[in-house]
């Protein structure tokens, strides 16, 4: 029995003796989270308005220098003086007017100074001379009317009439065309003034047209 108390006396003291873990866990240290770069943005700039495309009008022509627009001009243009010579001279003089497409007057003098005016009518072009009804009038008044009048514009040899070069005349620019008739071979020159893209001259074999 001694033994025993002796065991357990023994064991106690033991027990006593035995120092307590106080060492604790640190809880870890945060490891701060990476920022993101900064982002800057800039305001979008906004899109220039696309331009508006000039468009003519019978009064005021508004091409870009074309030959494709010169000649839309010219067909709805509400009037212009002119001049058609050949190499002999000149072969008249005088105006167009065009209150809207069909209803066209021309009105010239030839070179032998007679007066002429041509006036289209639902039954076709009527002609004065000198004021009084002509009822045969000579090819003249036919050339000058469809020269002043209509659009010649030919097929052509080379598919599309040709920019053949940039020309000046004192502040203005024009740009030349050149093309030929493929039907009869005759050398055609239009020049566009690229102010305002009209036609202010057009060759056409011997015959010469000026605009203004």
């Amino acid at each position: 029995m001694r033994r025993w108390i002796v065991f357990a006396a023994l064991f106690w003291a033991a027990c006593g003796r035995e120092t307590p873990d106080t060492t604790t866990m640190a809880p870890p240290t945060p490891v701060p989270h990476a920022r993101p770069p900064m982002v800057t943005t800039q305001p979008a700039t906004p899109a220039p308005p696309p331009r508006a495309a000039n468009k003519s009008t019978p009064r005021k022509c508004a091409g870009d220098g074309s030959y494709e627009q010169a000649l839309d001009c010219f067909r709805m243009a509400a009037g212009f003086t002119f001049v058609i010579a050949d190499t002999r001279g000149v072969l008249a003089h005088g105006e167009m007017t065009r209150s809207t497409p069909g209803m066209e007057r021309v009105r010239f003098r030839a070179g032998d100074d007679v007066s002429w005016a041509g006036e289209a009518k639902p039954s076709g072009v009527v002609w004065s001379r000198d004021g009084k009804r002509e009822q045969s009038p000579p090819d003249i008044t036919d050339r000058v009317w469809q020269r002043t009048v209509m659009v010649l514009d030919p097929q052509k040899k080379e598919g599309l009439a040709q920019l053949s070069g940039v020309e000046h005349l004192g502040v203005e620019t024009f740009n030349h065309y050149h093309f030929t008739n493929a039907n009869s071979g005759e050398a055609n020159d239009v020049w566009v003034r690229t102010r305002d893209g009209r036609i202010v001259k057009w060759t056409a074999g011997a015959v010469t047209l000026r605009l203004d």
